[in-house]
């Protein structure tokens, strides 16, 4: 984790204390993070801060994401048959790429991936000529290890940091946007999460997020019992305003959702 990062953080135990690493250096491979209002201490192994407190309990497919061999096989054949399940007409990845990339727009400050998995966009846009900083996140050490050595192997920069939404460990209003590609199903408090994420923006920051249609109701009670949460453009488009979200917009393609908006600001029609 590159050192630049820290002062955008803050402690997730008091939701309020910056962090500061025992050693200064440029890049943190080991070592605590410790909290300059409550005194906590967050560790630092092989490069990935570790800021979750209280561990939510998950379903049963956030759990098989903890598996090392799910990890190592994730973007080979794992995620495709995980999209191809959900969605029944997954994109190819360099159109999924594209997509991604063209909503987030030309963010004016540090990208954070939410749910990264194994880093897969992250890398691809921290591979980009005059790309901003590019920051991830996921609850799941198994994918954070593997993530972390794919980025090596790549020659990017990525800053990975284990976390756990809908509460994000950044100060307000640091990130340039926001991208949240695969992991809005996994959230279950959807209001909590679009008030994090409009927090941490810069005004003018973009969120980008898909999700799969939500199915009907016999297939929805067994999506919620493996830890699932489709959501349709309805409730997205409310709960983004609620949180003050500005020029909502959708791509509808079959059986996947995309949206974006954005943070406003006094330039900002809304």
């Amino acid at each position: 984790m590159r050192r630049a990062l820290v002062p955008f953080l803050r402690c997730p135990r008091c939701r309020r204390g910056a962090l500061q690493p025992e050693v200064d250096a440029p890049v943190l491979f080991f070592g605590p993070l410790r909290c300059q209002a409550c005194g906590a201490s967050h560790p630092v192994a092989e490069g990935v801060a570790d800021l979750v407190v209280d561990p939510a309990a998950s379903g049963p497919l956030q759990r098989g994401m903890e598996q090392r061999w799910v990890a190592r096989s994730y973007e080979r054949y794992m995620r495709p048959v995980l999209q191809r399940a959900l969605t029944r007409q997954p994109l190819d990845g360099d159109s999924e790429f594209v997509l991604y990339r063209s909503l987030l727009g030309k963010p004016e400050g540090t990208v954070l991936d939410v749910g990264c998995g194994t880093g897969l966009l992250a890398r691809r846009l921290a591979h980009e000529p005059d790309a901003p900083p590019v920051a991830a996140l996921d609850v799941s050490r198994a994918m954070l290890e593997e993530g972390v050595a794919q980025v090596r192997e790549a020659g990017v920069a990525v800053d990975f940091l284990r976390a756990e939404a809908p509460y994000l460990p950044f100060q307000d209003g640091v990130l340039g946007a926001v991208l949240m590609s695969d992991a809005l199903p996994f959230v279950a408090d959807l209001p909590r999460m679009m008030m994090e994420v409009h927090r941490v923006l810069r005004p003018g920051g973009r969120w980008v997020a898909s999700t799969y249609a939500p199915p009907g109701a016999p297939r929805a009670l067994l999506h919620r019992g493996v830890g699932l949460h489709p959501r349709g453009e309805a409730e997205l488009r409310r709960e983004a305003a609620a949180a003050g979200f500005v020029r909502f917009e959708r791509v509808s393609l079959p059986s996947l959702l995309v949206v974006k908006a954005e943070k406003g600001s006094a330039q900002t029609p809304r």
